[in-house]
């Protein structure tokens, strides 16, 4: 009995210990974001301070304007008399306020005056993740071009960079990873 009621006695300390370490995480998050949301406020006052926006700031304003009603017209006919067009290299890098932006911008158009769009990416390459980056939305880009746009798609799985080792890496790194299986690459 005493040996049983000691593990008993043990768990509920245990317990204890783990319910004031998550107090204590708890308590210094709020710090940080107490902290983190001052500088916030301290750049957004030197930012107005100095009429200045950072590129953050250019992609919601962008997306605010082709959402709003007041804006989005002009927006759009300024776009359609300049872009007829329009290449996106690199997607694989782009985030979703960017893809929302695009989506804005094309959602708009219900005609033959829609611009030619190009996609170039490969999602196993996207390295801008600290910015937001999602490798996915290659897949759903291409999806939505094909199905609203008419797109063809132009695969491409074959590279003369690197060698075969290096591309049998590759490969083997992504093997498990489902949104990457149509982008295995071949050495020609």
């Amino acid at each position: 009995r005493f040996l049983g009621l000691h593990a008993q006695l043990g768990e509920q300390v245990l317990e204890c210990i783990e319910q004031q370490t998550a107090e204590r995480i708890f308590a210094f998050n709020q710090d940080v974001c107490s902290v983190f949301q001052a500088f916030l406020a301290h750049v957004e006052d030197f930012k107005k301070a100095r009429r200045q926006i950072d590129f953050v700031d250019a992609e919601w304003n962008v997306l605010k304007l082709l959402r709003d009603e007041e804006t989005a017209a002009f927006l759009q006919a300024r776009l359609d008399a300049r872009y007829s067009h329009v290449l996106l290299d690199e997607f694989q890098d782009t985030n979703p306020l960017q893809w929302q932006i695009l989506l804005a911008w094309l959602a708009a158009y219900s005609d033959a005056s829609r611009p030619g769009i190009f996609l170039v990416g490969d999602p196993k390459q996207s390295i801008y993740r600290f910015r937001r980056a999602e490798p996915r939305l290659f897949s759903v880009a291409a999806d939505f071009l094909v199905r609203e746009f008419g797109a063809v798609r132009c695969e491409q799985d074959a590279t003369r960079r690197n060698a075969r080792p290096i591309i049998d890496v590759v490969n083997a790194l992504f093997l498990d990873v489902p949104e990457f299986a149509p982008f295995r690459v071949q050495t020609s």
